[in-house]
């Protein structure tokens, strides 16, 4: 029933406006605030009592997460119904997508949402190739690469559709290919691929809390094969503060912290990525995903240095916290491919 509610209700189409273009050119022409409209589905509402109402036998191994997994597609359909920051923030709440007032003094890694040092650009139908070639080389069958222009990333991939998804509209760097091949493919889609492979159908679309894992994940992949920005660090700082920001603060004011750094329109970006899906950007209120970037990179590295397995992340899409080894142990799961890229 989870599987089949995620592959009815697409998030990234309720998530992202439908004009974003026209509402940054009113908001830099002095809008109080960027009109932004979304699309709205009328099957959300009865997804959400159908999930509400499914039995959970606690003898099931997997009843906790399964548990989780109920109370996280709950709390993502009360924001899209609602659009207001206190539904958004319980969505984070249960996603794990915390962040501190102590993280914020801790710069990091950078995020997709930030500005890299200039270098000579690809366009988006180049890019497009080349994850479609990378694809086909590690022999991902039913997966499709297209177009999608009503996203704020460059690229995201929906594991329950099989679909990766590149703007059009978005600009890329030669670098960008190497490096987003590890982090979409070799993480991304790898992994759920590996799931898909296991009974319980969210191994291949995410368990419950997982994100910050996935992401910092294919942060670290980013590094195994990319070139580093200088200012990585610094960005990421800003991009905690800010969101700590956009919890109190409403988006004219985001972008005012933001424009030093970024310019009017970088600014505009960073600022839409934190308040988008919500009814009132002018409003307090935090889509907060972006911060599981950061903090999932700094939690791999740690976890790995304290002796994490890496090929347990590889079985699926399970987080840090997931007893994979026990699980392998008790024959719940199976062992996964691990990529070239980690040998």
């Amino acid at each position: 029933m989870l599987y089949e509610a995620s592959r009815a209700i697409d998030p990234a189409r309720l998530l992202n406006p439908l004009n974003v273009a026209d509402a940054q050119m009113g908001f830099l022409a002095g809008l109080a605030e960027p009109p932004f409209r979304y699309a709205v589905s009328a099957e959300l509402a009865g997804w959400r009592a159908r999930i509400l109402a499914l039995p959970l036998p606690a003898s099931h191994p997997f009843s906790d997460v399964v548990g989780h997994a109920i109370r996280a597609w709950v709390a993502m359909a009360d924001a899209f119904l609602n659009r207001d920051a206190e539904s958004f923030e319980r969505w984070g709440e249960v996603e794990r997508w915390e962040v501190t007032e102590a993280a914020c003094d801790t710069p990091t890694t950078q995020s997709d949402a930030e500005i890299e040092a200039p270098e000579p650009f690809l366009a988006a139908a180049g890019m497009r190739q080349a994850l479609e070639s990378a694809i086909a080389a590690r022999g991902f069958a039913g997966w499709v690469v297209r177009w999608d222009e009503v996203m704020s990333a460059r690229i995201l991939v929906e594991s329950a559709r099989r679909e990766v998804r590149v703007n059009p509209r978005a600009s890329f760097r030669q670098s960008d290919v190497r490096r987003l091949i590890a982090h979409e493919i070799d993480v991304h889609v790898r992994r759920a691929e590996n799931g898909a492979k296991l009974p319980l159908r969210m191994f291949g679309t995410g368990l419950p809390g997982s994100l910050q894992t996935e992401e910092g994940l294919a942060i670290y992949a980013e590094e195994r094969v990319g070139i580093r920005n200088p200012d990585a660090r610094g960005q990421e700082s800003r991009l905690r503060r800010a969101i700590q920001l956009a919890r109190t603060a409403g988006f004219r004011e985001v972008w005012e912290a933001l424009r030093e750094h970024y310019g009017p329109r970088g600014a505009f970006t960073v600022a839409l990525r934190l308040k988008r899906g919500l009814a009132y950007p002018g409003a307090p209120g935090v889509y907060a995903k972006d911060a599981v970037y950061g903090l999932g990179r700094e939690r791999i590295g740690a976890w790995l240095a304290a002796g994490g397995d890496l090929a347990h992340l590889y079985v699926g899409k399970v987080g840090m916290e997931h007893p994979v080894g026990e699980w392998l142990a008790e024959g719940l799961v199976a062992p996964g491919i691990v990529p070239d890229l980690w040998r």
